[in-house]
């Protein structure tokens, strides 16, 4: 009797496993818009999108280049992510840091975090993303006291 309870269960949980397997893979990648507020240069955009729990922005797992006021990273699963934005003053493809980590160029991350401290961690920058397409708006911050890279 107790063999027959087993084969029951058993094929009860493969139906379930199957219907949230298939729920699942019904979830689509999808867009994130990332709108730019405050771009006052034609420099080039890098955006870097990590997972939120990371403990730091490296490494990433898109990354994209571009100008304008308006980004689009393509076919990003749901999830929870953090994504950093900056201008490329100096034309380097990085960005610059202060010996205190204090960014030398426009930047900006989501979430728009106090920069008070020098660049915050993901989890600080973290944002939900579904199923549907994202819109982020990101605010550039200029460097403090014309510090700029060169």
């Amino acid at each position: 009797m107790p063999q027959r309870i087993l084969q029951i269960v058993t094929k009860r949980c493969t139906v379930c496993a199957v219907v949230l397997l298939s729920g699942c893979l019904s979830a689509q990648a999808s867009d994130l818009l990332v709108r730019v507020e405050g771009n006052q240069s034609e420099a080039m955009l890098y955006v870097a999108l990590v997972p939120a729990e990371q403990k730091g922005w490296e490494p990433t797992l898109q990354t994209l280049q571009g100008s304008g006021e308006q980004l689009i990273i393509k076919n990003v699963p749901p999830g929870r992510f953090a994504l950093q934005l900056f201008q490329d003053s100096n034309g380097n493809g990085r960005l610059d840091l202060s010996a205190r980590g204090i960014p030398l160029e426009p930047v900006a991350f989501s979430g728009n975090p106090s920069l008070f401290k020098g660049k915050p961690k993901p989890k600080d920058a973290q944002f939900e993303h579904g199923a549907e397409d994202t819109l982020l708006t990101l605010r550039l911050h200029q460097p403090k006291g014309g510090q700029q890279a060169r």
